[in-house]
């Protein structure tokens, strides 16, 4: 099938050139599709490449077999997620080499005709665009135009530069930061709050203090950039910082060990098959960075900056959690560990945490690899089950390992992070629950999340509330007690080969 179709697509564009040729459109030469996610792929390539360019515009559309020849090349992308597909096309001028980027999704493969040709639609606008500059071209080759007379004593107007997209590569003053404001504020009514979109995709964050001027400090990452944010009226960018090719960030979290009145933001990484993780300390203009090369990945368990706890795990180098974890302390910029222990068969330093039940005795909850909910005594043996999957994360990070290609198959081990559990002073634990497309072993996406309140019977965890289903994926969020308010981070728009995906950071009141 594939082979039939490698030898239509050229003979259909040869047939189609003539016509075309003669209206002297724009020369456009429409590569194969690069393919992630289907079967198919190969038969595909070809397939969506022959759709696109069945249905350009022929009034505007001279389609060339050779990308040399071309004046536009057209390179798409098509990327199926579940059910869900995102088909992408850059559109690249060959003379000025300005690209622009249109896109279209859909939710099933009944929806993939309709999208292709919505998708052309927009291809033929930005060729209108080429083609309306390149109709002035042989009248400025036909002509000599001479420089307009200039006044005596005038000055001749440079050209103005175009403006540049801000970059923060290095701390700037607060004031002189930039402002993210929402683009729909009658939509932020009193108790709920939404960012306009971030432009890529963050994974972590975690909440700071409430400064003297109102304002709320908001800490968010990506895989290898972490962002200081203050928000007010507005949200303020204060400044990113990058981290080296090689790094990865994993988690954020926030706490005041030493009880000084600032925050450490704890910066879970793995470099190169290396936790190697930083602690940084907000100053009024950046970030100050205090320790670095750490040999833990972090956990904060707790409500509030001064009570919270930051626990510890190490990880080793074949990818497998130490088995016990530990507090960490903080004298100075010095760091070190206290109070060991070990958690139960399932737990680790992302997917646990503890309350106390009616009578005082601590517990342990954890969600396991499948997602479901255990409630242990401290000693690890297992008092409840849920027959409900929860949490729900993306975010992993894996090692090869020989002893891993004998035991599973494959040569990496794989380790997700979980959802934060949160325990309110009522006892009452926050468990995010992402579902979406398809979640199948290592292969997960989540495009809808919700929010539940469960509380411990004694016997069991009940459901005391949920918040309503929200189209997007929860990669992460916090509590602010002094506010009672949880903190958003989501993920509305997935990065592609041509989109770099976009996220909201929203905040809920929760009564």
């Amino acid at each position: 099938m594939s082979t039939i179709l490698r030898a239509l697509v050229p003979a259909l564009l040869i047939l189609l050139m003539p016509c075309f040729s003669l209206a002297a459109n724009v020369k456009t030469y429409v590569a194969e599709f690069a393919v992630t996610g289907a079967s198919n792929r190969d038969e595909l390539k070809v397939t969506l490449q022959g759709l696109l360019s069945s249905r350009l515009n022929p009034g505007q559309v001279q389609l060339v077999e050779k990308p040399d020849t071309a004046d536009v090349l057209l390179a798409g992308s098509y990327a199926l997620f579940g059910k869900m597909f995102s088909i992408d096309v850059l559109v690249k001028n060959s003379a000025s080499g300005m690209l622009t980027k249109v896109f279209e999704q859909g939710g099933s493969q009944d929806d993939l005709l309709p999208a292709i040709g919505r998708l052309a639609q927009k291809v033929d606008r930005e060729l209108a665009k080429v083609s309306a500059v390149a109709g002035e071209a042989p009248r400025t080759a036909a002509t000599t135009v001479l420089p307009a007379p200039v006044a005596v004593g005038t000055k001749p107007v440079e050209p103005v530069p175009a403006p540049l997209n801000k970059v923060a590569a290095a701390p700037v003053k607060a004031e002189e930061a930039y402002v993210i404001s929402s683009g729909i504020p009658t939509g932020n009514a009193p108790g709920n709050w939404t960012s306009e979109a971030l432009t890529g995709v963050f994974t972590s964050m975690a909440v700071g203090r409430t400064l003297p001027s109102g304002e709320r400090e908001i800490f968010i990452a990506g895989s290898q950039s972490l962002r200081y944010l203050r928000k007010g009226s507005d949200l303020k960018q204060v400044v990113e910082i990058s981290l080296p090719v090689s790094a990865r960030i994993l988690a954020l979290d926030t706490a005041d060990l030493d009880r000084d009145g600032v925050p450490e933001i704890y910066v879970s990484i793995v470099d190169r098959k290396t936790v190697s993780s930083r602690v940084y300390q907000p100053t009024e203009s950046g970030l100050e960075l205090i320790a670095d090369n750490q040999p833990w990945l972090y956990r904060g368990i707790g409500l509030d900056l001064k009570g919270r706890l930051i626990v510890v795990q190490a990880v080793s180098a074949a990818g497998e959690y130490h088995s016990g974890i530990a507090e960490l302390t903080k004298s100075g910029k010095n760091f070190s560990t206290q109070n060991n222990r070990t958690l139960p068969r399932h737990g680790t330093i992302f997917n646990f945490s503890r309350f106390r039940d009616a009578s005082g005795v601590e517990k342990l909850v954890i969600i396991d690899e499948d997602g479901y909910l255990i409630v242990a005594a401290v000693d690890g043996s297992e008092e409840w089950r849920s027959s409900e999957k929860f949490g729900g994360s993306e975010t992993n990070f894996n090692y090869d390992s020989v002893a891993q290609v004998r035991s599973k198959g494959t040569a990496y081990r794989w380790n997700f992070l979980e959802q934060r559990i949160t325990v309110l002073p009522d006892g009452t634990m926050i468990i995010p629950r992402n579902s979406g497309t398809f979640s199948i072993g290592n292969n997960r996406s989540y495009n809808m999340h919700s929010l539940f309140g469960l509380q411990w019977s004694g016997s069991l965890l009940r459901e005391a509330w949920h918040t309503r289903p929200t189209p997007s994926y929860l990669a992460d969020y916090a509590y602010d007690a002094s506010q009672r308010e949880v903190v958003l981070l989501e993920v509305v728009q997935r990065a592609g080969l041509f989109t770099e995906g976009k996220t909201v950071i929203s905040i809920n009141k929760l009564d």
